[in-house]
């Protein structure tokens, strides 16, 4: 697929949009979607241990030779990446008795924005959501160590689209850590009840067309789709047909152009969904989700692999009435992976162990090792594509009846470059509150109301470039 990605002016296109972000699969009578199988080999399981405890010595050796692995570094994470890491921090200093890491919890970075700000306090590794990458390379310049000698050998194994967000040109100042291929989620008991085969549904009419049928036989009750008509909580749902078709915020000189096709092609089918009665305005999009589907009145929901963890943790008695097919095309045959959600690290250019922080990385990261703690742990998707045929990736999710993770793999390799240059958070907030509700809410012209809020945007972005 063509990337979408280019070098405007001051800013480096490339970053991705999503919220907060964990797996997916399920159990259903309707035929599953195709897994690539395991890896299978001829070792017992004991010989299979003992190997991989070779190896991890191995890589352990091989890294001491590579990097000096002792002192004492501080990360910051949030979430469910936090207790992912501190696992993988607990591992390594075992391994790796000179090394000490702090790991501090954070709700996010508004605090470590203030401390790139003034210079004082950054920690050594610190996580940021990938859709900011770009901003901070732009906004914070000279603040991040550059990792080009940890992070060019690994190019070939990370998941393509996300790599533009790690680089500032040429130079690598981030390493991946979960990404957020996306799927559809759906209740398989009331697709069957309803009669709806999930394999028919392969572009988003074949998806209203099902909404059609759900909401009729359930009298109303359950509706195909739920999002904030508002934007005001979230417009992660019309964006994923957005990035399907790989969108982007700005044109190719790095102008704002909220009015483009790949707008008002999502727009439209989200006003249709509305139009036919399948959709429910959800105006405080999570928790109300998360009621929605507690009671049964929404059946499916498009999001990251991370939704999985999301599923289990709030709804955990409805354990065997979910799985997960591919997302429904634009069009027959078009593409249908996208990315929502992910996370990257950077290292602080003023850290007193260079040596240590790329040790760390390079085994928690960019390691099946690590990838396997970052899956068992927490259900992070990692961006290293090799841990994708271990067992951790593969295995059946019983709450699913299948492995999300491996239907995952399958969905990451095609992903269009994500579309986030810096200060595409900036402009994505003029979009959610000009763009979303007065379409979907007060009915407002499309075209007028994308080509009043694509000019505002734009007078934005002119101050922040300090054009």
């Amino acid at each position: 697929m063509k990337r979408q990605l280019k070098k405007v002016t001051s800013v480096c296109l490339g970053a991705i949009l999503a919220a907060s972000l964990t797996a997916c699969g399920g159990n259903s009578a309707q035929q599953e979607p195709a897994v690539s199988a395991p890896v299978q080999n001829e070792q017992t399981a004991e010989e299979q241990k003992a190997t991989e405890s070779m190896e991890s010595q191995a890589s352990a050796d091989e890294q001491e030779s590579l990097w000096d692995l002792s002192g004492e570094i501080t990360i910051t994470a949030w979430n469910s990446s936090y207790t992912a890491i501190v696992e993988g921090a607990d591992r390594f200093m075992e391994m790796h008795p000179e090394a000490k890491i702090t790991v501090e919890q954070v709700a996010d970075n508004t605090k470590l924005f203030t401390q790139l700000t003034t210079g004082t306090g950054v920690p050594d590794i610190m996580q940021f959501q990938n859709r900011d990458d770009l901003t901070a390379f732009d906004k914070y310049a000279g603040s991040f160590l550059d990792i080009s000698d940890l992070m060019a050998k690994y190019e070939k194994d990370l998941v393509p689209a996300v790599i533009p967000l790690l680089k500032d040109g040429d130079t690598w100042l981030a390493a991946p850590w979960d990404v957020a291929p996306a799927m559809l989620f759906y209740r398989t008991d009331i697709f069957e009840e309803c009669g709806v085969n999930p394999e028919d549904i392969k572009t988003w009419d074949d998806y209203i067309e099902a909404g059609k049928v759900i909401n009729e036989k359930t009298n109303g009750k359950t509706k195909i789709m739920g999002f904030d008509y508002n934007g005001t909580s979230s417009f992660d749902m019309p964006l994923i047909i957005f990035y399907e078709q790989g969108g982007s915020f700005f044109d190719e000189s790095g102008n704002v152009q909220f009015n483009s096709d790949a707008v008002t092609t999502a727009f439209g089918i989200f006003q249709k969904m509305i139009d036919e009665d399948i959709a429910m305005n959800l105006p405080n999009e999570w928790t109300d989700r998360i009621t929605a589907l507690a009671n049964d009145s929404l059946c499916t929901v498009p999001y990251g692999v991370w939704f999985a963890g999301t599923l289990k943790e709030n709804l955990a008695d409805q354990a065997g009435k979910w799985s997960c097919i591919p997302l429904p095309a634009v069009e027959e045959g078009g593409n249908n992976q996208v990315n929502s959600g992910g996370s990257t690290v950077m290292v602080s250019s003023s850290t007193k162990y260079p040596e240590l922080c790329k040790g760390f990385i390079e085994w928690f990261f960019l390691s099946t090792e690590g990838s396997r703690i970052n899956m068992e742990v927490s259900t992070l998707f990692d961006a290293y594509m090799p841990a994708y045929t271990d067992e951790s990736y593969t295995k059946t999710d019983e709450y699913f009846g299948m492995s999300p993770a491996a239907l995952a793999a399958q969905l990451c390799e095609e992903i269009p470059d994500l579309p986030f240059p810096a200060y595409f958070t900036d402009i994505g907030q003029i979009f959610q509150s000009d763009a979303v509700g007065p379409v979907f809410v007060d009915g407002k012209d499309m075209d007028s109301v994308l080509t009043e809020a694509t000019d505002k945007a734009q007078k934005q972005l002119e101050f922040l470039r300090n054009e």
